[in-house]
């Protein structure tokens, strides 16, 4: 139950993403979100236009604080759309 609340708060404080491309930030459309058994996964997708390596992913809550950061080391082309994805997960011990 606590495990069930706890996704649904982290998906409703999620508000803004952001991914560092070729050294400069730009801001990120949050589009999937998923939720799998203890798991939460955001989906980013990367503006078509963009070309590069991607080397981190943010994600920020409502009063626009810093909540997750990831790491990357992905090639885009403007030839595709890229998605990446930062998943949390909530483990009881």
């Amino acid at each position: 139950m606590l495990k069930e609340r706890l996704l649904q708060y982290a998906e409703s404080i999620v508000k803004r993403a952001t991914y560092t491309i070729n050294g400069e930030e730009k801001e990120g459309t949050i589009g999937k979100v998923t939720r799998s058994g203890d798991s939460i996964t955001f989906y980013i997708y990367i503006d078509d236009e963009t070309n590069g390596t991607i080397t981190n992913a943010k994600l920020y809550d409502v009063n626009n604080e810093l909540l997750e950061s990831k790491d990357y080391n992905t090639k885009k082309d403007t030839l595709a759309t890229a998605t990446i994805g930062i998943r949390i997960t909530i483990r009881k011990e």
